[in-house]
């Protein structure tokens, strides 16, 4: 996302290249069905970032007196800072006032973070860039600002400790090449083994940025056509990467390679005879390539404001609304922020500890307005903003029905009411292929039952126990997250690849169960999960969920999964609290459609009892995510600890009545 280094020979090639790149990224932030793989155009700005940053830091090594650190550390801030402070404080100031108001410390902190170049750090264990679990911040696309920006601010003392005593442009190419085969190793491995951190983390970046440095430093251009060749292949590599790649492509890992070096190649060949220069330098790319940093800035918050606005997925119309409004806000930013302060009077003028002492005050005043709006809005009248959509309330009635002033839990306590297996160890999370032994209710029983199935089973756990307890039974339980209990291979999208791990535990779950031989066991899948293959509609997903339950001995109940809201429910109640219809879902949303149906062939298939506790959760449709003073669920889909334990007589009822007497 940066322009061409100053003091190096201006390459149009490489700021339309900067145009491709910004495309591609916007395409995919737009949903483009034609680009799901579009997330690469920030591998394509990393490997221009090295290859620019390098070249930069070893021309001024070789200067007398050497690398200034503090010089570089000031251009730096010169070009980056203030359009990307001017961005975080508009941009926290909106999402203040049109995201759900229980939303607002997270987004000042998502805000402080992106000021201070650290966002990556903050969405690494907490958001799945993929497949954000509510709606995603807008602050998002900052995590591969804050890789570039702790790149900046290491490598150059790096580059002045290679460069102490007389060190050559081979020793530094050396060391260079040492640092991107481990990051490579480390990014192949991390890929594997936690995707998140090889996804957000710089040293798993490191070799995209190291690639395009390699190439800086060994100061060939290629002029010949087979270098312009290249610089074509290298293109249809980038092209090929947004076309092919998907959210569910292990990433970065091996899968990087083609747009990295397909971005290396058309920095090397991009000017030859015969390679692309007439279409990079074409005057579309070039204007994208122009104002490419504050674009990347601006255009993820309007689509994520807009939706958040909105309170529904973006039209086609909306969405290109949105881009185009991001092309013209980017342009302004580029005019009136970005370029003055880059080489107006005050830029020429200030000293380099001048602008970093500007740079880093400026940075901690943004950190300290973010946290203070937020506080002042906490402490303020909370904003209520009418649904947009009066569908989802004519059929409730004209009369507003406001939140319950003792809705338990609070909407604040929400997120957190949930059943105790998560904190116990007993909620397996994704490496785990082995059920943890985990026994609840009456350890002394005659009667035992089993709880069996993914995260959408552990939810009625705290039902379940509680009629354990009161009817004297011994409950086990067998659930992990996102693994249905089915024969279909499944993906995991936190994996990226096969979720080998769930296999393993289900049939370890069978083995176990069979083992112990209980009066009943109880299963609960998840209405919409993710098979590799032959689970496109309910009644084959069905099929194979009937096929594993009939793999267990004794008798069996499957237990239908629970409406779908198709939203957050705490944000969405935060926002509506004058009047929750707006909250309220219908059957025909989402996946509501196909309630029971998976669940009726499963039980047709393995002879077992169908469980069917929907009308007590949605008593009538449209369905409210309150039952009286209680609210039924903690996030988009599960349900609370209080609401899921209200229902224990009922279905305490329903397992008894299979029990042997």
């Amino acid at each position: 996302m940066q322009s061409q280094s100053a003091g190096a020979e201006f390459r149009p090639d490489i700021e339309g290249l900067r145009g491709i790149a910004i495309l591609f990224v916007l395409l995919f932030h737009a949903g483009l069905a034609w680009t799901p793989g579009g997330f690469i155009g920030v591998d394509v700005f990393f490997v221009i970032s090295g290859f620019l940053i390098t070249g930069k830091l070893w021309r001024e090594s070789q200067l007398p007196g050497g690398l200034k650190v503090t010089k570089f550390y000031a251009w730096r801030i010169r070009r980056l800072l203030p359009a990307a402070l001017t961005a975080v404080t508009v941009i926290t100031i909106a999402a203040l006032l049109i995201s759900a108001p229980i939303n607002r410390g997270e987004l000042a902190a998502d805000g402080a973070a992106s000021a201070l170049s650290v966002a990556n750090m903050r969405f690494i264990g907490s958001v799945d860039y993929f497949a954000p679990t509510t709606l995603p911040s807008p602050f998002l696309h900052f995590w591969s600002l804050s890789v570039e920006e702790q790149f900046y601010l290491a490598w150059p003392g790096l580059i002045v400790l290679l460069c102490w005593r007389g060190g050559s442009v081979r020793r530094l190419t050396a060391a260079l090449l040492i640092a991107v085969l481990a990051s490579l190793a480390l990014s192949i491995w991390l890929t594997e083994a936690s995707p998140a951190r090889a996804f957000y983390l710089l040293p798993t970046r490191v070799w995209q940025l190291g690639a395009g440095g390699v190439l800086a430093l060994i100061g060939v251009v290629g002029l010949s056509r087979r270098a312009g060749s290249l610089a074509w292949g290298g293109l249809a590599a980038i092209g090929t990467s947004a076309a092919l790649f998907t959210a569910e492509t292990p990433y970065p890992g091996l899968a990087a390679l083609l747009p990295t070096f397909g971005t290396v190649a058309l920095l090397y060949g991009g000017g030859a005879i015969g390679g692309p220069l007439r279409l990079l330098a074409s005057a579309p790319l070039r204007f994208l390539g122009k104002i490419s940093y504050s674009l990347y800035l601006w255009h993820w918050p309007l689509l994520v404001l807009s939706a958040a606005l909105v309170e529904r997925p973006l039209t086609a119309l909306e969405t290109a609304i949105a881009v185009l409004s991001a092309i013209g806000l980017s342009w302004l930013s580029w005019r009136f922020v970005e370029q003055p302060f880059r080489y107006g009077e005050w830029s020429r003028r200030a000293t380099s500890c001048g602008v970093i002492r500007s740079g880093v005050a400026g940075a901690l005043s943004v950190v300290l307005l973010t946290q203070g709006l937020a506080a002042g809005l906490a402490a303020s009248p909370t904003i209520v903003v009418p649904s947009p959509d009066p569908s989802t309330t004519a059929s409730a009635g004209p009369t507003p029905i406001a939140l319950p002033a003792s809705l338990t839990p609070t909407l604040e306590g929400a997120r957190d009411d949930e059943e105790r297996l998560r904190g116990d160890g007993c909620l397996a999370f994704e490496r785990v292929t082995t059920p943890p032994t985990c026994e609840y209710g009456v350890s002394d029983s005659s009667v035992t039952i089993a709880l069996v199935g993914d995260s959408h089973a552990s939810h009625w756990f705290p039902a379940i126990e509680a009629a354990a307890l009161e009817r004297g039974w011994r409950l086990l339980t067998f659930v992990k997250v996102s693994c249905s209990f089915t024969t279909l291979a499944q993906r995991n999208l936190a994996l990226k690849r096969e979720y080998r791990e769930c296999a393993a535990f289900n049939e370890a779950t069978v083995a176990q169960i069979n083992s112990l031989n209980p009066e009943l066991t109880i299963i609960v899948n998840r209405r919409t999960f993710r098979p590799i293959s032959g689970g496109d509609t309910p009644e084959l997903s069905g099929a194979a969920y009937g096929d594993m339950v009939a793999r267990l001995s004794g008798a069996t109940a499957i237990l239908v999964d629970t409406p779908d809201p198709g939203r957050e429910i705490p944000s969405c109640l935060s926002k509506h609290m004058s009047d929750i219809r707006a909250c309220s879902f219908t059957r025909e949303d989402s996946d509501n459609r196909d309630i029971g149906v998976a669940e009726r062939v499963a039980a047709d298939r393995a002879g077992a009892t169908l469980i069917d506790l929907t009308g007590e959760i949605c008593r009538s449709w449209p369905c409210s995510p309150i039952q009286g003073d209680i609210l039924i669920y903690r996030d988009a889909d599960h349900l609370t600890k209080t609401f899921s334990r209200s229902l224990s007589m009922q279905l305490g009822a329903a397992i008894a009545a299979l029990l042997p007497r």
